[in-house]
């Protein structure tokens, strides 16, 4: 927190601290783990799900493609590795963003209200119909208007789901799986080393995928050591919260070719997907350009034909 006080998301960074403390007295700590124990008997002692399981639920209104059934056929996959079957080095993988406003762009679904409505949903569901690795869900309350439920309500169409927040402890890495998310971001200008340190390992004990974001040299040599399963470059400084694509040009390089590596932010055209993609990002985690496009599914299908002419 220290390298972000007296920046415009500090604010959000207190908000965000003080509804932890309100839902940590309505569901204590011990309680939420009993929950997270409970989910996953209810699933297997290991969390496990069959991915044929996923494909039912999707199977009437999203197409899958062939690797996918070969991939659902073949594996029990956990939360985690199903998260991270959906990413390759062969192709760039696309993380698409749920959130109705920012601190940055205002509001983006402004008449959607406070809980999963018409075009929230119909915009998870472009991001399926189009092949969307994950969705990455904002959950943050006070400033993107979103919540916890946003993580169920878009379940049913069987894509992986990142919760992406200002995850600051263990309670909020706990609500993360008792949600039901395989994945979770971590962002290295929140934490010391040692809290990187333990909620990496909670984490995997939690069988959760962690993105985990920097956006400088100093921020990237304190995440390698950190192992994650996803590293990923942001282009936009949490600090004055302007975005430039050349950070992400000269990170990337940088983190070894055994690590998932995501561009994010400030990606708004075919050009500079392929532009990161020379960088060497295995996927990039896109929002607002998406949620402010009038045909998502299209702007992402041409995306993609792009991606691969």
């Amino acid at each position: 927190m220290k390298a972000l006080q007296g920046t415009k998301l500090a604010p959000v960074i207190e908000a965000v601290r003080a509804r932890a403390v309100e839902r940590r007295r309505v569901v204590p700590l011990a309680e939420l783990r009993r929950r997270v124990e409970a989910a996953r008997r209810a699933h297997g002692s290991s969390g496990a799900r069959s991915e044929t399981e996923g494909v039912t639920e999707r199977a009437a209104s999203v197409p899958i493609t062939a690797q996918d059934r070969e991939a659902d056929a073949q594996h029990v996959l956990t939360p985690r590795a199903r998260f991270l079957a959906r990413f390759g080095k062969d192709e760039l993988a696309l993380i698409c963003e749920l959130k109705r406003r920012s601190p940055s762009a205002g509001p983006l679904l402004a008449d959607d209200g406070p809980r999963p409505g018409a075009r929230y949903l119909a915009l998870a569901e472009a991001y399926a119909r189009a092949g969307a690795a994950a969705l990455s869900v904002l959950t943050e309350r006070d400033h993107f208007d979103g919540a916890l439920d946003d993580l169920a309500s878009v379940a049913h169409l069987g894509v992986p789901r990142l919760r992406k927040d200002f995850l600051l402890d263990e309670y909020m890495l706990l609500e993360s799986a008792a949600h039901g998310a395989e994945a979770v971001l971590l962002i290295a200008a929140l934490l010391d080393d040692a809290e990187l340190r333990d909620l990496r390992q909670l984490a995997k004990e939690l069988d959760l995928a962690v993105l985990l974001e920097v956006h400088d040299e100093q921020e990237l040599e304190r995440a390698l050591p950190i192992a994650p399963d996803l590293l990923g470059v942001n282009a936009r400084d949490l600090r004055t919260l302007v975005t430039d694509l050349a950070t992400v040009e000269r990170l990337l390089p940088r983190i070894p070719n055994t690590t998932v590596r995501v561009a994010e932010s400030g990606l708004k055209t075919a050009d500079d997907l392929l532009r990161v993609r020379r960088a060497g990002a295995d996927a990039v985690l896109v929002g607002e350009t998406l949620v402010r496009s009038n045909d998502p599914l299209r702007t992402l299908l041409d995306w993609k034909a792009a991606l691969h002419g």
